[in-house]
């Protein structure tokens, strides 16, 4: 008996590990900001070459930051951390191109400061 229902219930469970190995790909996918952070470093090449305007890079590299703390906010939720927590979390300085994190230190080069 144990093995006939063995037999009825293996697609169920073949399905089950499909599902949960679907499941945590795109957890992984979702919470991997390497992309992310490749943009911004092609934002500041775009910018120091001149492809970019000051005003297009603010309004970009904003876009991209905003990202970043989503990413951040969802992998604390995925280890059962409090969202406002700040340790370990992104902080930035609009204005200062910094954006400093647990993973992540990104400076503005300061000669482009001083051209403009």
């Amino acid at each position: 008996m144990l093995l006939i229902d063995d037999l009825l219930l293996l697609p169920i469970s073949g399905f089950k590990f499909i599902f949960h190995t679907l499941q945590k790909m795109a957890e992984e996918q979702y919470t991997d900001d390497a992309p992310i952070k490749e943009r911004l470093l092609e934002l500041q090449i775009e910018l120091e070459s001149g492809e970019l305007s000051e005003e297009e890079y603010v309004k970009e590299e904003a876009a991209i930051i905003r990202q970043l703390r989503d990413i951040e906010r969802h992998k604390r939720e995925l280890a059962g951390l409090p969202a406002e927590e700040a340790s370990g979390g992104l902080t930035f300085r609009p204005g200062s191109g910094q954006l400093s994190g647990a993973s992540v230190t990104m400076h503005q080069d300061s000669e482009r400061k001083e051209k403009a």
